[in-house]
């Protein structure tokens, strides 16, 4: 018995060795993507960095930055260490320590859903290494994850019915980011299904106030700080910046004009995404899958058919059809398809201008295409399949053209 015991303890620790070993060269590609510079990172991040490092709490104040002030006392708390390592390496950081406690999260929503622990674990380790969740943080030196973390947190909360947890977790991502609007299609869900009360939806604008209110301690206006999102959705006036969905040809081509694009855009999107939440509620089915699902098909039909969309807004689309396809694999080709065509317009934009960039956004594009279809299929049998199984044995048998 004692054998035996050595030997499966030999098993084991082989298994987890065998799925972190990819750690050690996802670590070597962090270190060696922190010193890139972005364009971004030059004209943005790092004069926003240094205003902070020079000014301090006032800093917060500022009109300087167009992105929300939670982002900056980020920024504030890393440079704190300025000094230590160059101003790139400290704004990377701070993402790249939200790339790390969202796969906690990740695993653990792997775990509640039913899996192995050493699967949730490997889940884990493998979550930094996403193609776009390691180029956006450790390249880009954006800031996508940590409204994303908050996010799977809030997913996470649903799965064990916390609605409370739900919408909070909810209001601090929307703090720190507007795209964190696209989860929005599933809490509509949680509310019409009754397991959160409508009462709940006051914690988005009250979180959102007490965030932004060392900003405005600080000096900032609060009218400028309540408008914040609505300034960011007025710095371009375009339809589609570099992101891989069909505004982008729209444009290009001056098949609608831009304010008739724009609020067809909205209507489209908003009638799309009410269409999914119906029919997961009509599906008669609730399960993890499910959720997830519904999940990952309104967070990509979003900045699919959305205007004004821009290439890192597929992000929670990214995360959410990997972890689809980690619960179901199946659903393995959208996922698939949606790194690629993420990845592909992240690379256009960090590579700069090419004469292929046309190309590229088309092949982006038309993979896009293919992940939402896949998914908007799924959703469109999933009642159909519910509704066969549910059905008496000689009902199914009179269906196929039995007795």
């Amino acid at each position: 018995m004692t054998g035996m015991s050595h030997v499966s303890t030999g098993n084991m620790q082989w298994r987890t060795a065998r799925w972190l070993l990819p750690m050690l060269p996802g670590a070597f590609l962090y270190w060696m993507l922190l010193t890139q510079e972005s364009r971004d990172m030059h004209f943005f991040l790092e004069p926003w960095f240094d205003v902070i490092v020079r000014n301090g709490f006032p800093a917060m104040a500022g009109d300087y930055a167009n992105y929300s002030p939670p982002y900056l006392y980020l920024l504030g708390l890393a440079s704190a260490f300025h000094g230590l390592a160059p101003p790139i390496v400290l704004i990377k950081a701070v993402s790249i320590v939200f790339n790390l406690v969202a796969a906690v999260v990740f695993g653990l929503i792997v775990l509640e859903i039913g899996a192995s622990s050493q699967k949730a674990f490997t889940c884990a380790c493998l979550f930094p290494l996403i193609p776009t969740v390691a180029v956006n943080a450790a390249w880009w030196g954006q800031c996508d994850v940590i409204y994303a973390t908050f996010l799977l947190c809030a997913f996470l909360a649903s799965l064990k019915r916390m609605p409370l947890r739900v919408m909070l977790f909810f209001s601090i991502g929307f703090a720190f980011k507007a795209q964190a609007i696209f989860f929005a299609p599933y809490l509509l869900y949680l509310l019409l299904k009754k397991e959160m009360p409508w009462a709940y939806v006051a914690l988005v604008p009250l979180v959102y106030a007490a965030m932004m209110a060392p900003a405005w301690l600080a000096g900032r206006p609060a009218r400028a700080l309540a408008a914040i999102y609505l300034d960011q959705g007025s710095y371009y006036r375009l339809l589609a910046a570099n992101a891989p969905n069909p505004w982008a040809f729209i444009e290009k081509y001056h098949l609608l004009p831009y304010w008739p694009a724009v609020f067809a855009g909205l209507v489209l999107a908003a009638a799309v995404n009410l269409g999914l939440v119906v029919k997961a509620l009509r599906s008669g089915r609730d399960t993890p899958e499910t959720r997830l699902l519904l999940l990952a098909s309104t967070t990509l039909a979003s900045p699919y058919l959305l205007p004004k969309m821009h290439d890192r807004y597929f992000f929670l689309a990214d995360i959410f059809t990997i972890l689809l396809a980690v619960v179901a694999p199946r659903y393995r080709l959208a996922a698939l398809a949606m790194q690629a065509a993420s990845l592909a317009v992240y690379l256009a934009f960090l590579e700069g201008p090419f004469h292929h960039a046309d190309k590229v956004a088309l092949l982006a594009a038309l993979l896009t295409s293919f992940a939402l279809a896949c998914l908007l299929y799924s959703q469109g049998t999933i009642g159909r399949w519910a509704g066969w199984r549910n059905r008496p044995a000689a009902a199914r048998l009179h269906a196929n053209g039995g007795p």
